[in-house]
């Protein structure tokens, strides 16, 4: 067995690239205290002009055909296989953290200084990998922060992709940036239903997406389709009891003036073709006296010139007269442009808060996009924002409607709110069982999951979304794998010309057999969570391959699952496994 390497001191090579093109390369020689490196690089070093800045430990090399891998935050990884390739990865840096294990040492690295700004890289040149932190001088409107990496050397059980997540873990919840469910739901009951029962979205109404008519004013609005009105959503409640969906929350998308997407900021009146606030009330009302909670969709970043409360004074893209950036993205509402976080919140969220409040939502209320995306600046002069002071903003937008209805929910698994979010839609956009784009990737680990299962429930995968439906079972498998929650989708299709990215298959609510099956796909998932929805409450400790196609996964309360892929049964540590499923086994 190879144990790691003592070392008192690391070399860091620093790169610093100008905006001429020249590069500068500076060596920085650390010391290793209490097995951790913590290298500082400060801001002042840092000339005006910089592009970006590159830092790479001498400790972060392996050759060829070495045991070991590289770990990136987008659960991504890969072993030493190649002569040459690259990964750089830079819009999906969902936490500020990546690592290596290597034959001399096994590292995690969180970056504690200027993580908004982080890239990560992993190069391999003649059979030689090296990973580098790469700080980019556009992802931010200045450097506010000195440059700060702790690189903590992990050993024995701790020396693996587990074990970096861990330490990632204890980080965030040492400083106070996240807060076990378990601790969360003890004064929370809304919050305790919502985690423990599957998520179903509505999609009830929306305009053509993208738009055809890009400056949308009342004259000119396209119409809005209504598809499930709320009436339709108190038959599918029906039919969920009927079918016996025990537990489940609704979120309705598309109730507010347009639909989905349809005049943000502006939110009322509600979708009067949908039947409008009192007929919305009672579906509300309805839903509850059944036993499901029920809570709504919106938004505090996207905004469209067709909202009543209209005022570019809000719009973060400007250029450096004050006029307007007109971009080429539009969405149903038409051209998209995006809010200010301090001025969304100044300007709209308690107040439109407490206004959804009087519609009866209680629940993980769901805010589009926020964490979906990475943070970028305000450079209005008004309301000028660098990327740590949006952080406070998107984190006071996540506290209101977590205060006002019980939790929030949001779309992606950016780490900036892991205090105040407590569910994301989606990890990875991506499809697991297809092969990596990049040839440099391996595949995927639940790497996300090891630092956040038990604060923030997830859906790993888009394409996990509806996974009932999906005639490939190893779907649904891996989503009870990566520990996540079932989540449902009516009418996830509504996007013109661009395949579906929830996968092929999808809920309809437009005839009554179809709606029933919808529903028998919900209760397929409510049933296969039941056998594991008190896990969301503990931390998943390890995940394993132990065999070709077998996992285990253990978790904080002492709970194992074994996971198998193949058709045949096996039997693992005693544990009987059928094909095409799990066992899960309980602490005795």
């Amino acid at each position: 067995m190879v144990t790691a390497i003592a070392f008192l001191a690391a070399i860091i090579t620093v790169e610093t690239a100008l905006t001429d093109g020249t590069k500068t390369v500076e060596k920085a020689e650390v010391p290793e205290t209490d097995g951790v490196v913590r290298f500082v690089w400060p801001k002042e070093k840092v000339p005006a002009n910089f592009k970006s800045v590159t830092v790479t430990p001498d400790f972060a090399t392996a050759r060829k055909g070495e045991d070991g891998y590289w770990v990136m935050p987008n659960n991504t990884f890969g072993t030493y296989r190649l002569d040459n390739g690259r990964v750089f990865e830079s819009w999906h840096m969902f936490m500020p953290m990546f690592g290596m294990k290597t034959l001399r040492s096994t590292y995690c690295a969180i970056i504690t200084g200027m993580p908004h700004s982080l890239c990560a890289s992993v190069n391999a040149a003649g059979g030689v990998y090296s990973q580098s932190a790469v700080f980019q001088a556009e992802k931010d409107i200045e450097l506010y922060e000195d440059i700060r990496i702790d690189y903590h050397f992990l050993k024995g059980d701790d020396a693996d992709y587990s074990g970096i997540a861990r330490c990632y873990r204890k980080y965030q919840l040492t400083r106070g940036a996240a807060v076990p469910l378990a601790e969360k739901i003890r004064s929370n009951p809304a919050l305790a239903y919502a985690v423990t029962n599957i998520e179903v979205r509505i999609r009830q109404a929306w305009k053509p997406a993208p738009s055809p008519v890009m400056e949308q004013v009342i004259r000119n609005e396209p119409p809005v389709k209504a598809v499930v009105t709320f009436e339709r959503v108190k038959e599918i409640v029906d039919e969920s009891v009927r079918q016996g969906v025990g537990g489940a929350e609704f979120c309705l998308v598309g109730w507010n003036k347009g639909g989905h997407d349809g005049a943000f900021p502006q939110i009322f009146p509600v979708e009067p073709s949908l039947g409008g606030e009192s007929k919305l009330k009672e579906a509300v009302a309805y839903a509850q006296s059944k036993g499901y909670q029920i809570v709504g969709h919106s938004s505090f970043r996207d905004c469209y010139l067709i909202a009543d409360t209209w005022d570019s004074e809000y719009v973060v893209e400007k250029n450096l007269d004050g006029t307007l950036k007109r971009g080429k993205t539009s969405w149903s509402g038409g051209r998209l442009y995006t809010m200010c976080p301090q001025r969304a919140y100044e300007r709209f969220c308690p107040k439109q808060c407490a206004e959804m409040a009087t519609l009866g939502f209680r629940g993980m209320f769901y805010v589009d996009v926020t964490t979906s995306r990475p943070l970028f600046p305000c450079p209005d002069v008004r309301h000028r924002l660098n990327n740590a002071q949006r952080a406070v903003w998107e984190n006071n937008i996540m506290r209101e409607l977590g205060e006002t209805f019980g939790g929030a929910a949001s779309e992606g698994a950016y780490d900036f709110c892991s205090r105040t979010c407590e569910s994301a839609l989606t990890v990875q956009w991506c499809k697991p069982f297809d092969p990596p784009k990049n040839a440099m990737v391996d595949g995927y680990i639940p790497l996300w999951q090891l630092v956040y299962h038990g604060i923030i429930v997830s859906t790993p995968f888009r394409t996990m979304i509806n996974c009932p439906a999906n005639p490939d079972k190893r779907y649904s498998l891996k989503l009870s794998e990566f520990g996540g929650r079932p989540t449902f989708y009516w009418h996830s299709w509504f996007v013109t010309g661009r395949p579906p990215s929830m996968g092929t298959w999808d809920l309809e609510a437009t005839t009554d057999g179809k709606m029933r099956q919808g529903v028998r796909w919900m209760k397929e998932g409510h049933d296969e969570y039941m056998r594991r929805n008190a896990l969301q409450l503990t931390f998943m400790e390890r995940h394993e391959m132990l065999a070709d196609g077998v996992f285990r996964v253990t978790y904080s309360n002492g709970a194992k699952m074994y996971v198998n892929y193949n058709d045949a049964p096996t039997i693992v540590d005693g544990v009987s496994i059928p094909g095409m499923d799990y066992a899960l086994i309980l602490e005795q």
